[in-house]
């Protein structure tokens, strides 16, 4: 039998499970978010190594791992997707990576969190190009604007009382940027000055406990260019994964997701990088909640 990362059939007994949210209704600019979660399994069905060079181990040998696709929030309203994602991650026992699908899907798995830990204990981690703190999109969507938008994901994250902070940024409206200032927000944008040093990230985050939400267009095109909202710039794949290990080796992450993929026919580039980090944050995770993570 050939040695898949996703091993096991049944999420109940999983020790991680990959919860796919095909969604992409509200997307503002590019299409193809839906296909996201089926190309990032695809990849790691057929091409992630198993063997995950830094810490020398092989996890999908000795962790079992699930998917869970939920095809049902195809056509949903926004805020009833919403509730379909947190019910369905509440139910889980496991590590839950949830992959999108658009970036809306976050404030499901974000509300499932609330309801097991006091929110103001989790700082929400986001590596984006964007800040998404509107109110709803109706600066941009006049036909049925919503509240549970991919631009108003830490919004709602703030609002459920999570702390937060952003990395890659380089994008936003003035009202977001108005938000983020008044309440003191860390934002660790792109293009305006140096890179911040990966200790810096992590002393603006004061909670043990972490929630990590990666949009794909945090990273520079050229790691990610199949996006629905790609800016130029962003963090290089690089620092983008050290900072990912230091997160996991230093802090609890207790959940995560992985969203905007956008499959295109001429490239594969995106959903690759998209599998390859799933399987590191997989990795990391179950290494370090057997005391096992230890870096080579």
């Amino acid at each position: 039998m050939v040695d898949r990362v996703i091993n096991c059939a049944d999420p109940a007994i999983a020790d991680a499970v990959l919860v796919g949210v095909p969604y992409e209704r509200g997307a503002s600019f590019g299409a193809g978010a839906a296909r996201g979660p089926q190309g990032i399994l695809a990849c790691l069905d057929r091409q992630i190594e198993l063997f995950e060079r830094h810490t020398r181990t092989e996890p999908a040998t000795r962790y079992r791992i699930a998917q869970l696709m939920l095809d049902e929030v195809d056509g949903l309203a926004p805020d009833d997707m919403v509730a379909t994602v947190a019910e369905t991650v509440a139910r889980q026992k496991a590590f839950v990576v949830v992959l999108g699908g658009t970036h809306a899907v976050s404030i499901g798995a974000l509300r499932a969190h609330a309801a097991r830990h006091r929110a103001q204990d989790v700082t929400v981690l986001q590596i984006d190009a964007h800040l998404d703190l509107r109110d709803d999109d109706s600066d941009y969507n006049d036909r049925d604007p919503s509240r549970f938008a991919h631009s108003c994901v830490m919004r709602r994250a703030c609002e459920l009382g999570f702390r937060t902070c952003s990395v890659g940024t380089r994008a936003y409206a003035r009202d977001e940027y108005q938000y983020a200032r008044e309440r003191s927000l860390p934002v660790f944008e792109w293009g305006r000055g140096a890179e911040p040093a990966i200790e810096e990230v992590l002393a603006a985050i004061a909670t043990e406990r972490v929630y990590l939400t990666v949009d794909v267009d945090g990273f520079d095109p050229a790691v990610a260019p199949a996006t629905g909202t790609p800016v130029p710039g962003g963090i290089s794949w690089a620092y983008g994964t050290s900072l990912v290990r230091e997160l996991f080796r230093t802090k609890d992450v207790i959940g995560a997701d992985i969203v905007e993929v956008a499959p295109v026919s001429t490239s594969g580039l995106t959903e690759y990088a998209a599998a390859q980090l799933c399987y590191d944050l997989l990795s990391y995770k179950l290494l370090k909640r057997e005391g096992a993570l230890s870096f080579l």
